[in-house]
């Protein structure tokens, strides 16, 4: 039994959740792919106005991650993304260290890319920061990673949402002259993406809102060759005019790393992203693709879904949209209209599909019903056969008696 969103998304585990929604692995059953599936409340007039932002941005760019679909029932609203589950630069950097200088320069080129995107289309995405940036689940071949999460992000055409005195971003990853009500500005993304490459170099850092002071930034980036310290200074400029203005501008200053390096982190482990996510259970959906259709399921209370309380969006062993029920006994026959019976149409290899409920196929019905109409039609010549046989007794004796006649006389 799965949690059926919008008529569409049905809701596998959860991954996350947070003061504005949930985020959940689910199944999309228009694409037939899995998805993330983040869950808004509409009724406050913030996460409304976040939602509006993100489901208006949309980008096909390798490293970006952007809605593809959205729906709203009653008083929440579903933005629908793909699933990249190989964890963010943030977890990354927590839980195996820092990166070496050749994964930094490779990542941040990544993300220059992809602002390089965002702001050609006039986009601001002002939320740029390691919890933000995630990476797709390769292993140890050349590590892919993705922008994420636009809540925030306002166009130059935009009606600011803003209020008066508001300042919109995460703390010490804001250029400085948003303390002073600065319009946003493209800028603004590249000082956080400095920041990011700050984190990624030293781990963990205890920041702080305003410039960063110049023995800080010494600090730092100890041991980080001339070139790339040169490029992180300049992205970190306290005074906007000396900073970079464009991503590909950065991106041209960067130094090479050759195709196929091998990328480490500090300590020389290699940079290996696994699937951070659990594989999926045998009855979830997705697991499986879809047998047959499944009978409306009532799905679970959606402030619950939204708050982050419901912890999986099924219940094993039972029907999904997906994977279908899980049928126990011998084969039940039924028989039913031949217009009834075309075949329905399989998605999952043999090997992985559940048994599927056994149907009479049409020319069982079409012989089951000619026996039928075989045993009536014998009945229906019991009386015919008996006239017939009272007919024919008439006749042979009405011959013999006109023969007896005929001798008598």
């Amino acid at each position: 039994m799965a949690d059926i969103i919008v008529g569409r998304f049905a809701l596998i585990d959860l991954i996350a959740k947070g003061g504005s929604g949930s985020v959940w692995s689910a199944w999309d059953s228009k694409t037939e792919e899995l998805c993330a599936a983040k869950v808004l409340r509409q009724r406050d007039s913030a996460d409304l106005m976040r939602f509006v932002r993100e489901k208006g941005v949309s980008f096909d760019h390798p490293h970006l991650l952007t809605p593809y679909g959205w729906g709203a029932e009653d008083e929440h609203v579903v933005i629908a993304m793909p699933l990249v589950s190989g964890g963010t630069l943030e977890s990354v950097v927590k839980t195996r260290g820092k990166l070496a200088e050749p994964a930094v320069v490779v990542l941040l080129d990544q993300l220059l890319d992809g602002l390089a995107h965002v702001h050609a289309a006039g986009w601001i995405h002002r939320d740029v920061k390691p919890a933000n940036i995630m990476f797709e689940p390769r292993g140890l071949a050349h590590p892919v990673s993705r922008l994420a999460d636009f809540g925030i992000a306002v166009h130059e055409t935009d009606v600011r949402f803003t209020h008066v005195g508001m300042v919109n971003g995460t703390p010490g990853y804001m250029a400085p002259e948003l303390f002073s009500m600065a319009e946003p500005a493209p800028s603004h993304d590249l000082y956080a993406a400095g920041v990011v490459a700050l984190v990624a170099l030293n781990g963990p850092l205890k920041l702080r809102d305003g410039a960063f002071r110049p023995d800080e930034l010494s600090q730092y980036l100890r041991g980080v060759t001339p070139k790339f310290s040169a490029v992180i200074r300049r992205l970190l400029a306290g005074q906007p005019e000396e900073r970079y203005q464009d991503a590909d501008s950065v991106r041209r200053d960067l130094p090479r790393v050759p195709q196929g390096y091998p990328l480490t982190h500090a300590d020389g482990t290699p940079l290996e992203l696994k699937d951070t996510l659990d594989p999926l259970p045998p009855d979830a959906p997705g697991a499986a693709r879809p047998e047959r259709p499944a009978p409306h399921v009532a799905p679970s209370s959606l402030e619950a879904i939204r708050a982050g309380q419901v912890k999986q969006g099924f219940t094993a062993g039972s029907p999904s949209p997906q994977t279908g029920p899980r049928w126990s006994g011998s084969p039940v026959q039924v028989a039913a209209p031949p217009q009834l019976m075309a075949p329905a149409r399989q998605y999952a290899p043999p090997q992985q599909r559940s048994t599927p409920q056994q149907y009479t196929t049409p020319q069982t019905l079409t012989a089951t019903g000619m026996t039928g109409q075989a045993g009536e039609t014998g009945r229906d010549r019991g009386p015919v056969i008996a006239v017939a046989l009272g007919a024919g007794s008439a006749l042979v004796l009405g011959a013999l008696v006109a023969m007896l006649l005929l001798m008598i006389f």
